[in-house]
């Protein structure tokens, strides 16, 4: 044994709550802290988060959760356990008695490893909280885990966000939600229920009468979506908080919310933030909170809701005793969510059908003349109408790390050409420096090599709304974009919504 881990092994032995996270603990330090567990009588919570720990070492702990009789809460998130970690760590809460508190979010943990957790829910008496927020998890880990629920009579709490739950997923939780009797606390954001998944889970919430939490946050939920779970609320007694932060609830789903809430009286926490509604779902919401009684706590930050709809809430505020201070502030620009359709190659197509074929006009007796094709196709070249792919950021403008920062990549295709970039943002405050006011874009070709960086001066001020149009006249390194390229856009640290488009032939 080496001095390091002599030097773990002699802090677990008598601990009764051990932190040791961020310690750069491997696989051979986890061995070290297992064996000590084994032979320990006091420790209940032990805190390994953000650490060096694999397969290897979970194992060894795992074999330690067969012996132990004390520990009650484990923190393992942000490792490096795989599906063989998570299958011995599944195999110890077969035998355990004592852990109610695990959490193996942020691993490496997919389908197979989900599965072997949810196999050992079935039997598991003890455990009542589970994280496990995992990218690797798909479908089949999903629907094992929530087949397990319907069974297990012990879990009240259960994060399983960023888990690529889709339909087949969501039909999962529905089937489960209808029968289990103890789940308390629901997580799932980051996700891709829609609205579809939404509807599902809506159905559930007609039915269950244990769950109090539901988190449904950045799960491309529109309209139709938000509508569903709006009737559901009309029925249900138990929810008592609900997030639906940055869905695509929009002002019909507002209003459907809206009407719920005059008759809902259990729910007392709402978030809408980021979640498109203007004036009009302000206005019904405000309107709702007039005769509403419950809710206490409601989100509606970040939303393009302007004075009509903020007058409508302070009105509200006036009548309704009940309510905290709602957050209202930082709305985005109205004009901000104008963006123009993009064209599809089908739109392309008929736009040139129509040039090329002599179209006859409804309230003319005579035809439009047809072009040559040539002529049509310099046309078409040199239109504002083009196919282009976009991004749309709403939030983490103080990170520039890679996986936040504003970017698009040119898709793959046979001569592609990029006609346009366009980036939007709204400040929250815009910078009294007016030199502060750029917009810092890189273009990097395929193999990731930067080709270009240049700051820009917006072309279109309207308040704190920005726009900058770079066309190939004056940056010529857009005429050398192709499939592949790839343009990114620096973070800027008080803005409230950003987007980034590259329109392409």
């Amino acid at each position: 044994m080496t001095d390091r881990q002599r030097e773990l092994c002699g802090k677990v032995k008598n601990a009764r709550y051990l932190g040791l996270n961020g310690k750069q603990i491997d696989d051979a330090g986890a061995q070290a802290i297992a064996e000590a567990l084994k032979v320990n009588t006091t420790l209940t919570q032990l805190i390994l988060w953000q650490n060096q720990i694999g397969d290897v070492g979970g194992q060894a702990i795992a074999e330690a959760l067969n012996v132990n009789k004390t520990l009650s809460w484990l923190d393992l998130s942000q490792n490096q356990i795989g599906d063989a970690g998570a299958r011995a760590i599944a195999d110890a809460l077969r035998v355990n008695k004592t852990l109610s508190w695990l959490n193996l979010q942020l691993n490496q943990i997919g389908d197979a490893g989900a599965r072997a957790i949810a196999e050992a829910l079935r039997v598991n008496t003890t455990l009542n909280k589970l994280f496990l927020n995992e990218k690797q998890i798909g479908d089949a880990g999903v629907q094992a885990i929530f087949e397990a629920l319907k069974e297990n009579t012990t879990l009240t709490l259960l994060f399983l966000g960023n888990a690529q739950i889709g339909d087949a997923g969501a039909h999962a939780i529905t089937e489960a939600l209808r029968v289990n009797k103890t789940l308390k606390e629901l997580y799932l954001e980051e996700n891709q229920l829609g609205d579809a998944g939404a509807y599902a889970i809506a159905e559930a919430l007609k039915l269950n009468k244990t769950l109090f939490r539901l988190n449904l946050d950045k799960n491309q939920i529109g309209d139709v979506g938000a509508t569903a779970i709006a009737e559901a609320l009309k029925v249900n007694k138990r929810l008592i908080w609900l997030n639906l932060y940055n869905n695509e609830t929009g002002d019909v789903g507002a209003q459907a919310i809206a009407e719920a809430l005059k008759v809902n009286m259990t729910l007392k926490e709402l978030n809408l933030e980021k979640s498109q509604i203007g004036d009009i779902g302000a206005q019904a919401i405000a309107k709702a909170l007039k005769v509403n009684t419950t809710v206490t706590e409601l989100e509606l930050r970040f939303n393009r809701i302007g004075n009509a709809g903020l007058h409508a809430i302070g009105e509200m505020r006036q009548v309704n005793r009940f309510l905290f201070t709602p957050f209202i502030d930082d709305q985005i620009n109205s004009l901000a969510t104008l963006r123009p359709r993009l064209a599809t190659a089908e739109d392309l197509h008929n736009v040139f059908h129509l040039l090329t074929s002599e179209p006859a006009l409804d309230d003319q007796s005579a035809a439009l003349p047809a072009l040559p094709t040539e002529l049509a196709e310099l046309i078409m070249d040199k239109a504002h109408y083009w196919q282009g792919v976009q991004h749309t950021k709403r939030e983490w403008f103080h990170v520039d790390t890679p996986d936040r920062v504003l970017k698009v990549t040119v898709p793959q295709g046979n001569s592609i050409r990029v006609k346009a970039i366009h980036v939007l943002r709204d400040w929250r405050k815009r910078p009294d420096n007016t030199g502060d006011c750029v917009f810092d874009l890189t273009v990097q070709d395929e193999q990731g090599a930067v080709r270009y960086k240049c700051s820009v001066k917006p072309t279109l001020v309207d308040a704190n709304l920005e726009l900058v149009t770079l066309l190939p006249a004056n940056h010529p390194v857009i005429r050398q974009m192709r499939a592949g390229w790839q343009v990114q856009v620096r973070a800027s640290n008080d803005a409230l919504f950003e987007w980034l488009y590259v329109g392409y032939v």
